[in-house]
């Protein structure tokens, strides 16, 4: 992924890790670019999706952080990956919601 902020080009490098098409589950790790903290040797996301209530579905997110060494993890940027990944599925889910004909 690749983004152009203030004249400058920065990246994130993404690894698949799994799919699990039986389960609707995929788990993938940032393992370089702008989103990856010194601290951080790759930040894994393990997400699955199920069925929900009244037809909808329900998203679970597992994050993990893989310190370099003994360092540890930056709370600050712990908390700003956050609140762009939150961020980043409100809009997702605003979408969605708004367009309700698309199935995934």
């Amino acid at each position: 992924m690749n983004e152009w902020t203030d004249g400058e080009t920065k990246y994130v490098l993404h690894k698949i890790e799994g799919i699990d098409e039986a389960n609707l589950g995929y788990s993938y790790s940032i393992v370089g670019g702008a989103a990856l903290p010194d601290t951080a040797e790759k930040i894994t996301i393990d997400s699955k999706l199920s069925d929900g209530p009244n037809g909808g579905s329900v998203v679970k997110l597992s994050i993990k952080y893989h310190s370099k060494g003994d360092a540890p993890p930056n709370e600050d940027d712990l908390k700003a990956g956050k609140a762009k990944s939150d961020a980043l599925f409100k809009v997702i889910e605003a979408y969605l919601l708004a367009n309700a004909w698309i199935r995934l």
